[in-house]
């Protein structure tokens, strides 16, 4: 193991001792008012990058910003196999910069693009991209992969499938916190979009969770259908307005298992991947907390699902 692995693997664990964690989030969700949570906020490693004024959008914003940042720090210690690592965990925030300009391109308003920097996967030719189907033609050359005319309203998905797959081929060590999160791609398609799974999305799942759930077409057949390691994240879950359970029961599992990875003696590699994973989850354990700050007690049971 190299020393940019061990040197790695020491500023993973770094950032991981500047989350909030699930005490702190449960706090930030109970706060009395903005003020209160953007002071808690300031405490974890998201403090850097909290706006002036306190918004619900603004906390989020900044966790996500952090986060990013984290990724963006870790890739200038890891060695060249690591950067192909950390660019693929960063992939969701140029998906995120692709949503955004897809929606520029039919006319509504998108925010600022994240900066990725030498992260960016394809996102320097794809923002060139002037009109919808310039863009898919773009997309066609990156490894994000085709969209067919028809699956345009499907682009979301397509594109978090297409990240899921990248990290399991280029991360091993997460492939099945992966295969869980693709679970749940294939559960929204199956019950909330009430339609057939698109050729795309199958393709890009099928080296994830096989074939057999393909013709699921409600949560019990899919559920049977999927791979036995990836079976538990829906059990029980009984249609589309549970999913938010399996969504937070993911999270909590990946929490437990990263944590163990980190505590096992792994190899450096699968520390630093140990620690994305649990950045990744304090990060969106934080913004369901400040959603939460809006929703009330309906939010809040988010995080104690997946406390």
């Amino acid at each position: 193991m190299s020393i940019a692995w061990v040197a790695a693997a020491v500023r993973t664990r770094a950032l991981v001792s500047g989350r909030a964690g699930a005490a702190g989030a449960a706090r930030l969700a109970a706060a009395g008012s903005l003020e209160q949570a953007r002071e808690l906020v300031a405490r974890w490693s998201y403090g850097a990058r909290l706006p002036e004024s306190a918004t619900v959008t603004g906390l989020q914003l900044a966790t996500r910003e952090t986060l990013l940042w984290q990724l963006r720090v870790l890739a200038g210690w890891a060695p060249a196999g690591g950067t192909r690592i950390l660019r693929a965990a960063a992939a969701p925030f140029e998906r995120d910069n692709i949503l955004g300009l897809a929606r520029e391109l039919r006319g509504d308003r998108a925010g600022p693009a994240h900066d990725l920097g030498s992260l960016a996967t394809s996102w320097g030719a794809l923002r060139r991209a002037a009109s919808p189907e310039d863009l898919r033609a773009a997309l066609a050359r990156t490894p994000w992969g085709a969209v067919e005319p028809e699956e345009e309203d499907r682009l979301a998905e397509l594109l978090e499938a297409a990240w899921l797959l990248r990290y399991a081929q280029t991360a091993p060590a997460a492939r099945v916190w992966v295969s869980r999160r693709a679970a749940l791609v294939a559960a929204r398609a199956v019950v909330v979009d009430g339609d057939s799974p698109s050729a795309g999305l199958t393709r890009r799942l099928r080296p994830l969770l096989g074939r057999a759930w393909e013709e699921a077409r409600d949560l019990p057949a899919l559920t049977a259908a999927l791979p036995p390691h990836v079976r538990p994240i829906l059990a029980g879950i009984d249609g589309a307005e549970d999913l938010w359970r399996a969504e937070a029961r993911d999270r909590a599992l990946t929490e437990a298992e990263a944590t163990a990875l980190m505590r096992s003696g792994a190899p450096r590699q699968e520390v630093v991947v140990a620690g994305l994973a649990l950045l990744e989850v304090d990060a969106w354990r934080v913004q369901a907390a400040a959603a939460a700050l809006e929703a009330g007690p309906a939010a809040r049971e988010v995080l104690d699902a997946a406390a």
